[in-house]
């Protein structure tokens, strides 16, 4: 939502008039455009009455409505709908911070790129050097800046998914609930090859997407290969059944998750039923509602309740979709009007917002696409004329180092390190850990830190690789990520996070002091050289 406060209806009002001014029009000549402009349509009409309707704490516009306003008016629709209190961005939020039975394709496009966000102040160059270096290094004070000034490139050129909890193939190189980059760099043929054979692939087939290692067999047939859990390997046929996406190169990995993949003996992912298939027939919303339920494997009473969950974070009852509205929207091919439902609807299926809006004849790209001024959206931005800001350093050298940034996430990001009150001293650079055998560790460029844990504590019913990880500030002040458990005063660090191979022990408090836990990673996937490579 955005930052400012939300406006009074007295306010809102004049806020509309004063913007219809601006463009030189009045309501009335809205009210007569939005009759002639959609040929009568009473969806998009907006009534003469529109401003008394407004000065009703009940009404809010209709997604139809608002899209009027952006046609007849030039401004994008994403800015409309910001005056009003909405975001289409709170979709991807929960598309990636919620539990998802199956791995869903996360919507990664920015619908309001002018949105205004809480960025920081540079004190200096980042320099992504060997050490372990916390972020407040390069920020320090908050400072409130749009979207698009941040970054040149804030659209997403990569797909991302979310690993499900019932098809999590690669469990544990890639845990349920990651988020995965996928890459396409590679072509498909390629990927197929002996070389390529350890990477973790992204397969799309009717069911929709998964993640997994494939065994190649003769006539373009491949085996979906489990790794730890035991699902029964798939045989599909390539270009028939199913198609490769790319391969997994990044992943947002959270350490504390309670997720744990689920095998369901009823399932079967070779069985897959023509309704879950995608509709030829753009105009039916129905099919595109029904479709996306069924691939992620929720009922209507629980993606009920997961409206509920939105309605009661983001503050409205509108946002709530009963199990029977859900199942109209499927039998009666009932098109959302409100935006609440829209944003739910996107959230819950992981539909895209611009494939909705399409269905309810919104088309993104006809609406208009001039921003609006930004004191209209919010007063805490700071439009000073002939001020300049400047793409923020830090995320460019990011963008060099990770080809680009997801800045649909942002919303999701505090939820899905599992820090509610996420700060920038929360943040580390890894550094380099080309040396360290830890399987979370190898290949990490980025770490989130409680930093109200600082009680090394080992995890007695986790392997090895699952044990909990610790930041530790060294005597003399540099820091170390350390599988680490405190007995008698004395740290004993395990060997997979010392450089040196071998076991260390510091004194608590004199030789090293405990920063915080380590609750999730960004990490570069490698091909590891430890599996055993699949063979024809």
């Amino acid at each position: 939502m955005p930052l400012s406060p939300r406006r009074r209806r007295s306010d809102l009002a004049d806020l509309i008039r004063s913007i219809l001014a601006a463009r030189g029009l009045s309501l009335a000549e809205i009210a007569r455009q939005s009759d002639v402009r959609f040929a009568g349509n009473p969806l998009f009409r907006i009534p003469a009455n529109f401003y008394d309707s407004l000065r009703r704490a009940s009404f809010t516009p209709s997604a139809h409505q608002l899209y009027a306003l952006s046609v007849l008016t030039g401004y994008q629709l994403a800015d409309w709908m910001s005056v009003f209190g909405f975001s289409l961005d709170e979709a991807a939020r929960f598309q990636a911070s919620r539990t998802r039975y199956r791995t869903t394709e996360l919507d990664s496009h920015i619908y309001d790129p002018g949105a205004v966000v809480l960025w920081y102040e540079e004190k200096q160059p980042a320099a992504f050097g060997p050490e372990l270096t916390p972020l407040t290094q390069w920020l320090s004070g908050k400072a409130i800046r749009p979207l698009n000034s941040l970054s040149d490139r804030i659209g997403a050129s990569f797909r991302y998914l979310k690993i499900g909890t019932r098809d999590a193939y690669p469990f544990p190189d890639l845990l349920p609930g990651s988020i995965v980059r996928i890459s396409n760099r590679i072509p498909s043929e390629q990927l197929l090859a002996r070389d390529n054979a350890n990477r973790i692939l992204a397969i799309e087939d009717g069911r929709g997407v998964f993640c997994g290692r494939l065994r190649v067999l003769p006539r373009d047939r491949v085996v979906l290969c489990p790794g730890q859990v035991p699902y029964a390997p798939v045989e599909l046929e390539l270009g028939k059944e199913a198609r490769i996406l790319g391969y997994v190169d990044m992943e947002i990995r959270q350490l504390e998750t309670r997720e744990s993949p689920e095998v369901r003996a009823s399932w079967n992912r070779s069985s897959t039923p023509d309704s879950s298939k995608p509709s030829s027939r753009l105009g039916q919303v129905s099919d595109l509602i029904r479709g996306a339920r069924i691939r992620s494997g929720l009922s209507f009473r629980e993606a009920s309740e997961r409206t509920a969950e939105i309605a009661r974070l983001l503050g409205h009852p509108n946002y709530y979709c009963s199990p029977g509205t859900l199942s109209d929207l499927e039998a009666r091919d009932l098109v959302p009007r409100r935006v609440h439902k829209l944003i739910s609807l996107s959230a819950i299926y992981c539909i895209p917002v611009a494939n909705l809006v399409d269905r309810a004849d919104l088309r993104l790209r006809q609406a208009g696409q001039e921003p609006m001024p930004t004191r209209w959206k919010d007063a805490l931005l700071d439009e000073t004329p002939g001020k300049t800001l400047r793409p923020s350093p830090l995320l460019a050298a990011m963008e060099r180092e990770f080809e680009e940034i997801p800045f649909f996430l942002r919303k999701a990001l505090p939820e899905l390190l599992g820090l509610p009150n996420l700060s920038v001293r929360d943040l580390f650079w890894a550094g380099d850990t080309t040396g360290l055998t830890h399987p979370y560790l190898n290949g990490a460029v980025l770490l989130a830190v409680n930093r109200r844990s600082k009680t090394p504590v080992p995890s007695f019913s986790s392997p090895v690789w699952a044990q909990p990880l610790y930041v530790l500030e060294m005597r003399g002040g540099k820091l170390l990520c350390a599988a680490c458990c405190l007995k008698d005063g004395t740290l004993t660090v395990r060997p997979c996070t010392t450089v040196s191979g071998g076991l260390l022990r510091l004194r608590h408090g004199i030789d090293a002091e405990v920063l915080g836990k380590v609750v999730a990673v960004l990490r570069r996937l490698a091909i590891p050289d430890s599996l055993p490579i699949p063979t024809s």
